[in-house]
């Protein structure tokens, strides 16, 4: 029996190995297999990730693509808690007026200038001192 032999994403070589890993499409040896960015393998791990033909291990896309908190710029886990502003997402420690650092509460007026956020107490001294752009 002819059985056709694969090639490998990776490498290119033919697959003539017992078993080969089937990732996005394409066929690969086990030991080719790895994250693009650390070079961990990726043959022994649950899941992985891929993007514009890329492999990625877990921590690598989080860290080139999860969501990061507009203020301190670390990456945001789903477990943790956040705040919405238009687009920006801040962790909730993170959601303070940035003239202060008093963080803020659920409900509180607030202002985005510059993708910074102020508490009214600030933005409203901020527009009577004259700055011209406000929201």
């Amino acid at each position: 029996m002819q059985t056709e032999l694969r090639s490998c994403a990776a490498c290119g070589e033919p697959i003539s190995d017992r078993f080969f890993l089937e990732v996005g499409g394409c066929s690969w040896h086990a030991h080719c297999l790895r994250c693009c960015m650390c070079m961990c393998p990726l043959d022994r791990q649950q899941s992985c990730y891929i993007r514009e033909r890329q492999v990625y291990c877990k921590a690598d896309y989080s860290k080139s693509f999860g969501a990061k908190c507009s203020k301190c710029c670390r990456g945001i886990s789903a477990s943790d808690w956040v705040r919405r502003a238009r687009d920006l997402v801040f962790h909730l420690a993170c959601f303070a007026c940035d003239q202060c650092g008093r963080q803020l509460s659920t409900g509180e007026q607030f202002a985005l200038m510059d993708d910074r956020v102020l508490c009214k107490a600030h933005y409203l001294e901020t527009v009577e001192g004259g700055t011209t752009s406000s929201d």
